[in-house]
């Protein structure tokens, strides 16, 4: 297939996407598919990757194969594969636009992403269906960590608390808190990131369980729960991107019917999220428990991310993965048209 590898974004993880697509555009070349890569800047215009001094894209909907015109030369593709983390890209905002110009997009369509992109409602979601999650306070805009109400309920949380905004990934602007001093530098911090804040209890001594899962809308797959083994006192976005000092464990140190819950749970989280073709689902786990903490529509694909990791060692090697991922998006548009078509 001709893949349109979109990366980069307005986001405060821009970085990260750039890294993994990197490694999604040599895979599928590898795989035998034909990249064509696209880097949107911080800016939110739209240039070849490899010439980013173009005068930008233009793009063309209502024709087949799709296209995209790059200084007068037609760029043709057959799916989109967007390798963006955070807002402005994980968030729904591209996968609308691919479903608005009709072109099939890799991942989890607008709605699911959306969801699973703002953590609050996220959590409200498993909540209601059955899946643990970690007590929260949630700050919206102009709330302040000092009014009294929310100060009730962050007392009834407990310290210690992490900070977190609601809608970014990879830690950014996660701090944690042990006294009301550090909890309000920390909900400032998140702030430069983000009008909406969680502030959520700490887990004591967790393990940080991570599940890869595949799904087509009928049938979910998913991998051998891994472990993260941060060297520092959490994974922060320095220990996931920077340093590379933690360790990841393939398969977890857990007993097999745990390991066996925590899949289930995965795949739950995934189905009543409306997931599509891939994500990665995190998971706090420790004696007394286990609760979802997010799930990662489009994950890190770099060369030491878990989730080509995990389906490596359950059996999935790289050319598998990636073209599940296609062949999902591709046959979900066919069967849109199809059916467009019968309506007709």
């Amino acid at each position: 297939m001709r893949v349109l590898v979109v990366s980069g974004g307005r986001s405060a993880e821009r970085e990260i996407s750039i890294q993994s697509a990197m490694w999604v555009s040599e895979e599928l070349k590898a795989a035998g598919h034909e990249v064509l890569a696209v880097n949107i800047s911080r800016k939110g215009s739209w240039t070849p990757a490899d010439s980013p001094g173009s005068d930008g894209l233009r793009f063309e909907t209502g024709c087949f194969p799709w296209k995209i015109v790059s200084d007068g030369e037609e760029l043709l593709f057959d799916v989109v594969f967007p390798v963006l983390h955070g807002v402005y890209g994980e968030d729904g905002t591209v996968q609308g636009l691919c479903a608005t110009a009709g072109w099939p997009c890799a991942g989890t369509p607008v709605m699911g992403s959306a969801v699973a992109m703002e953590k609050h409602t996220l959590k409200n979601l498993a909540s209601k269906a059955g899946i643990p999650v970690v007590p929260w306070v949630f700050l919206h805009e102009g709330t302040q960590a000092s009014d009294e109400a929310v100060k009730r309920k962050i007392a009834v949380l407990g310290f210690p608390l992490f900070v977190k905004p609601s809608r970014l990934g990879s830690s950014v602007g996660v701090g944690k808190a042990d006294n009301p001093e550090e909890l309000a530098e920390a909900v400032r911090e998140a702030s430069g990131y983000d009008s909406m804040i969680l502030v959520e209890k700490a887990v004591d001594s967790p393990k940080e369980i991570e599940v890869s899962v595949l799904g087509n809308g009928v049938e979910i797959l998913s991998s051998l729960p891994g472990e993260v083994l941060p060297e520092r006192e959490w994974y922060d976005y320095t220990a996931k991107y920077v340093s590379g000092d933690s360790k990841l464990a393939i398969p977890a140190d857990l007993s097999a019917s745990l390991q066996e819950n925590i899949r289930m749970m995965a795949e739950k989280a995934f189905r009543i999220l409306g997931g599509r073709g891939f994500a990665r689902v995190d998971f706090f786990v420790n004696e007394n428990g286990v609760w979802l903490n997010e799930i990662n529509t489009i994950p890190g694909f770099t060369s030491i991310s878990m989730f080509p990791k995990l389906w490596a060692a359950t059996g999935m090697n790289s050319e598998k993965l990636l073209n599940f991922i296609l062949d999902e998006a591709v046959s979900r548009v066919e069967y849109g048209l199809k059916k467009d078509n019968d309506e007709m």
